[in-house]
């Protein structure tokens, strides 16, 4: 009964990181709305390859069975142990959307859609490993593609980008302090050098939180300048890159720190055996529960919190806060466990 708990990551197919990963994920599509898109523009399904598909049913049924597909998966992926199935089902739910599209391709839903598929190939023994390749090849692959186009050396992808698509009137500002092009052919550098050494630090697990650092160079001033999170894509990144982080299996209390209070409700909730027991009453305040709140932050209910929260910001438009929440939650979780990041996730604490 304890596997129809969405908090209960333990006894999975997968480590822990990737059940609250995925789970978490899952919860973000659903509260944002970020359904399978069947991407033909209006227009008929477009199956060149794969002509069975066009075949099931009209579009309207068909679309209709690809949502109760991605439905079902994440019903599966939060309230049973089948976490490999109900990733596989979302997986696919989100690729029939990207292979029926004859003139688009989101790369925010084909990333998001394979964390679900590499979640869907994992074991114990990969661990978080088919994620963080997946990671590799995604920077490596767009940093091929900006060396081979003289746009991004010269800097007028970058200029087209933020000055004629988005109008950005604070880098143009910035922009007109230097010689014309001199910003943006700097910028287009420093995202070339940036990718490729984020995709080679992710191929050795000791510098995954090193590569996560520069991934918050890279992609938070973007979001900021155009206010946008790409779809799904910051979201899935983020879930993506704490997957790779280790999960702790206790979390120890500190009466003169905590609130008791709030350590109770936590505990109620606690179906992994993470929480030690907690002593104390002392006078609850705002600040002990801050406190109680980021050092029980790899709590699942703790993450979900964050998730509902990342929704609403994201809903709202309000991204400087969000970005503000993404790098506390890296300098207070992720760079602490620099020392011991060789550490294959869970496997060694479970």
């Amino acid at each position: 009964m304890r596997h129809f708990n969405p908090f209960y990551v333990k006894g999975k197919a997968v480590v822990p990181e990737l059940v609250l990963a995925v789970r978490m994920l899952a919860v973000y599509l659903l509260l944002t709305g970020e359904l399978p898109f069947n991407g033909n523009q209006g227009g008929r399904r477009f199956y060149p390859l794969i002509e069975l598909l066009g075949q099931i049913g009209t579009d309207e049924q068909f679309n209709t069975g690809v949502r109760l597909l991605f439905l079902s998966g994440i019903g599966v992926l939060l309230f049973s142990r089948f976490v490999r199935l109900g990733a596989l089902c979302v997986g696919l739910a989100l690729a029939t959307g990207l292979l029926s599209c004859q003139i688009c391709i989101s790369v925010a839903h084909l990333f998001t859609g394979c964390v679900f598929l590499c979640t869907a190939l994992s074991n114990y023994v990969t661990g978080t490993d088919l994620i963080r390749f997946q990671l590799a090849v995604l920077y490596l692959g767009a940093d091929l593609n900006k060396v081979f186009d003289p746009d991004w050396w010269t800097g007028a992808s970058m200029e087209t980008l933020l000055v004629t698509k988005h109008q950005i009137a604070s880098y143009m500002k910035v922009a007109s302090m230097f010689s014309r092009g001199l910003l943006s052919q700097m910028m287009g550098i420093g995202v070339i050098v940036l990718q490729i050494t984020i995709a080679i630090l992710l191929l050795r697990r000791g510098t995954v939180i090193y590569a996560m650092l520069l991934a918050l160079v890279l992609h938070l001033p973007m979001v900021l300048l155009m206010q946008m999170t790409f779809g799904p894509f910051l979201f899935a990144l983020i879930t993506a890159y704490g997957s790779l982080l280790s999960w702790p299996t206790r979390l120890a209390c500190d009466s003169r720190l905590h609130s008791s209070l709030l350590v109770k409700l936590l505990a109620r909730l606690d179906f992994n055996e993470q929480i030690s027991p907690c002593g104390g009453n002392a006078k609850e305040s705002p600040v002990r529960w801050l406190r109680t709140c980021l050092h029980y932050l790899a709590h699942p209910a703790i993450l979900l919190s964050m998730t509902i929260l990342t929704a609403i910001l994201v809903r709202y438009g309000k991204l400087i806060p969000l970005t503000l929440l993404a790098i506390a939650a890296y300098r207070i979780y992720a760079w602490p466990q620099r020392k011991r990041a060789d550490r294959a996730p869970s496997v060694a604490g479970l």
